[in-house]
């Protein structure tokens, strides 16, 4: 036994040794201060041994950086800082969050302050999906300096294609704002469909009014009812997004992606219909868009698109590294 041990322990430092090393850093914890004093909370990855300046890639979410550990990883791996971003009011950042109100100022604030980091060569795209998608667009009509790009993926309009299609309030709004409320991720909540499904089943056969629906389900503490006080597409809605005089203005590459079986396929070819009618001539050569195979989430599911990042995505990342 003596023997093996030596042995025994060789192959197993050997082992550890061999196995695959993590290729960048991290800054978890980074306060970043908005115009108004609140501060948003950041995690930062960087890649390992690069010391010159790099573009940043932010992105601005409501669902906890944690769960965008992934994410940071890849981007990171392949030569940029990624900046994944509590909204406000949600994760570690301060504030309250109010859903699609808050994203276009904070964004212009990220943006500029990433920019004038060490780590930072001058360039900021955003990239990010669903409610990551619209913050894209909430933020270039606010024409930070240091946007060079943006990638909005299966982007939801507020008023267009959430939370009320066609001018009908869907169920799901009540399970989605209590999924994004408060400070922590409440995805065991949110994912019980027995649960949400028991609510919406007894608000029906009760013939209980829609105003009620966040009654029963246990949360009055989001924006429902402020929601439904605005059941058209009216200025409430509109000035969460880009209007006719921002598209006009618009003059950077721009990528988008939405998906045959996407939800928020309506949203996301809204923002591109606007911006081809607004935008002006040359605007339009720099305006990228990719339908494809997919449903919401496998819009930006990494594993999936990297055959179509090689072929359509590489001129736009391309002149965003020049």
């Amino acid at each position: 036994m003596k023997n093996i041990l030596p042995i025994l322990i060789y192959f197993f430092a050997h082992t550890v040794l061999a196995q695959e090393k993590a290729d960048y850093k991290m800054q978890w914890g980074v306060k970043i201060p908005m115009r108004d004093g609140v501060q948003l909370n950041a995690t930062l990855y960087l890649p390992k041994d690069r010391d010159e300046p790099l573009p940043v890639i932010l992105d601005l979410t409501p669902y906890i950086s944690d769960s965008y550990h992934s994410r940071g990883k890849y981007f990171s791996q392949n030569g940029y800082v990624y900046a994944i971003v509590d909204c406000r009011g949600r994760g570690s950042s301060e504030g309250k969050f109010d859903p699609f109100n808050q994203e276009a100022k904070d964004g212009y604030d990220l943006v500029e302050w990433l920019a004038k980091q060490s780590f930072c060569n001058g360039k900021v795209t955003m990239w990010g999906g669903s409610y990551s998608g619209y913050n894209q667009w909430a933020t270039a009509k606010e024409f930070p300096p240091h946007l060079s790009t943006i990638v909005p993926v299966a982007s939801v309009h507020p008023g267009i294609d959430y939370p009320n299609p066609g001018n009908i309030f869907m169920s799901y709004m009540i399970s989605w704002l209590t999924f994004t409320s408060g400070q922590t991720g409440n995805p065991t909540i949110f994912g019980d469909n027995i649960f949400w499904q028991t609510n919406y089943t007894e608000r029906y056969v009760n013939h209980l009014p829609f105003s009620q629906l966040d009654k029963i389900s246990g949360n009055e503490t989001t924006v429902f009812q402020t929601w439904l006080s605005h059941p058209a597409y009216d200025a409430y809605w509109q000035n969460m997004s880009p209007k006719k005089e921002h598209f006009e203005k618009m003059n950077m590459p721009i990528l988008t992606i939405t998906g045959h079986y996407d939800a928020d396929q309506l949203g996301a070819i809204t923002y591109y219909k606007n911006f081809m009618e607004y935008a002006s001539e040359e605007a339009k050569t720099k305006k990228y868009l990719i339908i494809g195979p997919w449903d919401h989430s496998g819009t930006r599911t990494l594993e999936i698109p990297r055959t179509l990042t090689t072929i359509f995505h590489m001129p736009l990342i391309t002149k965003f590294r020049e």
